[in-house]
């Protein structure tokens, strides 16, 4: 019981941190501050009141509608306040209240943030990249997991592969592609850089195949690469060591 206990309280704080994300999504791509003015509806800039910011209830509550103006609010701040908490009790009942699991639950908080940002915008801010990249720096002085050289090496790989990429696609990788790799490299050192690098782009190849072939994308309309860059940067951080034992394994 006591377990259960303990996944239900992070579920829940995990769904109230994903209210937090939200404001995130909706402010960071348009440069706003993420703290100030506080909550308000987009339409009619009324603020909002504690009733009207409970996590999930509100939005059901109010069915899908502003108090105020009766616009409708976007079907992404429950599924999001949902998805985060879902992620942050799956986390903890995998890996328990450990360095590993607040490590993860910050992961994919931020890479959530990231992802969703990447796919309505195409973009991916400085400043999550900036914090992936501090918050790297903490979780290596803390854990001692890679030695200095190799979390260099790791970095140097992070931005050449995607940087080379960009120069023969001609642009086909982005600029915020590049920095996230770096902070990705920098994260997982050697050889978890490589891996997360190749699971990004077998999933993402993957993706795109399946869009142009059913129509559903051009050829030659963009497919934000960041969501698959996070799904395999969070893959290898906690499954390195089993996927490699596979792939040895096979050999």
């Amino acid at each position: 019981m006591y377990i259960v206990e303990i996944v239900i309280f992070f579920f829940l704080i995990g769904i109230i941190i994903g209210s937090f994300l939200n404001v995130c999504i909706y402010r960071l791509p348009k440069n706003e501050n993420i703290v100030f003015p506080p909550s308000h509806c987009p339409s009619c800039q009324n603020r909002l009141r504690p009733k009207d910011l409970i996590p999930v209830m509100s939005f059901l509550l109010l069915k899908g509608k502003c108090r105020y103006c009766g616009e409708k609010i976007h079907w992404r701040y429950p599924v999001i306040e949902m998805i985060n908490g879902l992620g942050w009790s799956v986390i903890i009942l995998n890996y328990g209240v450990t360095i590993q699991g607040f490590v993860g639950i910050i992961l994919f908080s931020l890479s959530l943030v990231i992802a969703s940002i990447d796919l309505e915008h195409y973009i991916i801010p400085d400043s999550l990249v900036l914090v992936l990249i501090l918050s790297g720096i903490i979780y290596h002085i803390v854990s001692r997991n890679l030695s200095l050289i190799n979390i260099l090496l790791g970095t140097v790989i992070g931005f050449t592969i995607p940087f080379v990429l960009a120069l023969i696609s001609r642009g086909g990788m982005g600029g915020g592609d590049i920095k996230l790799c770096t902070a990705i490299g920098m994260w997982l050192g050697l050889p978890g850089v490589f891996l997360a690098l190749f699971l990004s782009s077998f999933v993402g190849s993957i993706v795109g195949i399946t869009l142009i072939v059913t129509k559903i994308r051009q050829r030659k309309e963009p497919i934000p690469f960041g969501p698959f860059l996070v799904l395999g940067f969070f893959v290898t951080f906690f499954f390195q060591k089993e996927i490699l034992t596979l792939y040895w394994s096979l050999f």
